[in-house]
């Protein structure tokens, strides 16, 4: 679907143990009173914030799912002392955003054999899409006051606004509002805002098309194969400029054109020779992508094995086990 898992901010380098500790002894001795619990939150945030590539590289999802929680209430608690922590504000963001689709990714599969469990699944994901979104909200209000507000009543004036600067609040501000609607797809509400989160990403196409190596061209192939009147054209514009923007593609952007237009369209050729490119992609080439090929490549098997399912009209022979 998107960069789900990218890594967070690399220009942040972390203080070993020793160092960090240090500093927060000299801060709990010699200061006290709110100031203290405030420098103390922007000290760990810092850290907390750093590079985080020991989950980008991991190529275990279901380890990872499992670890976010704890590092995202962590998050949470000093972002109550530091409010306006970019680097915080950004990770939760991110988190939980994250969170969610690797949640959103189980409910899938359960779908098949439970889908009341699945169904009470993707309510709370739909929650957790939208806890990600209020932080990016937050993280783009530091420098642009009423972001939210002012984007629901004049979208074009508000985004004239924004810069490169902006585009990592922007990415996932919008990809965490489509996710809620991808969990959520019966709120009308949702529906109706469709527009307002691809605008948000469409801007990171205009003000920084590098972000996380073409992301936003990923998601639009996303939305433009799900939107009613979406364009095929533009989905495949999407796939072809993400591809030129990354000397390693992920196997994401493979899995997103299949799931979204191949099915679409019933191609099935084009349908298997794409996913049969996500899973050359390999998962060890970069580290700090690891777990994202490994969860595209996982998703890749489970729609190729779902082909009966998925196209009509095909001789069941033919398809490969």
């Amino acid at each position: 679907m998107w960069t789900y898992v990218a890594a967070m901010p690399r220009d942040a380098r972390r203080p070993g143990p020793f160092s960090l500790s240090a500093v927060l002894l000299v801060v709990t001795v010699f200061l006290s009173g709110c100031s203290v619990k405030r420098l103390a939150a922007d000290v760990v945030g810092d850290a907390l914030t750093g590079d985080s590539e020991s989950f980008a590289s991991d190529d275990d999802p279901d380890l990872i799912r499992e670890a976010i929680p704890f590092g995202l209430k962590t998050i949470e608690s000093f972002l109550a002392s530091s409010p306006s922590h970019r680097g915080l504000l950004l990770s939760a963001a991110k988190g939980f955003t994250t969170y969610a689709y690797l949640l959103q990714d189980e409910a899938d599969r359960l779908e098949e054999q439970d889908r009341g469990r699945a169904r009470l699944l993707r309510a709370r994901i739909k929650r957790l899409y939208l806890r990600g979104r209020e932080y990016a909200f937050r993280g783009l209000e530091l420098d642009h006051p009423r972001f939210e507000s002012l984007l629901r009543r004049d979208q074009a004036s508000v985004l004239a606004k924004t810069t490169g600067e902006d585009a990592p609040f922007l990415y996932w501000a919008g990809v965490s509002w489509g996710g809620a609607l991808s969990a959520g797809s019966d709120d009308l509400a949702l529906v109706s805002e469709a527009p307002l989160f691809a605008a948000l990403v469409r801007r990171v196409v205009d003000v920084h098309e590098r972000y996380e190596g073409g992301a936003a061209h990923e998601f639009l192939i996303s939305y433009e194969t799900s939107r009613p009147g979406g364009s095929a054209g533009l989905a495949r514009e999407h796939f072809r400029r993400a591809l030129a923007l990354t000397d390693t593609p992920r196997a994401s952007l493979f899995v997103a054109l299949a799931e979204g237009l191949s099915i679409k369209e019933q191609h099935l050729d084009e349908f298997k020779a794409l996913l049969e490119r996500a899973l050359a992609v390999d998962p060890d080439r970069e580290s700090k992508g690891r777990l994202v090929n490994v969860l595209a490549q996982r998703r890749a098997r489970w729609l190729l094995a779902r082909i009966p399912e998925l196209f009509l009209d095909i001789d069941h022979r033919e398809v490969a086990p």
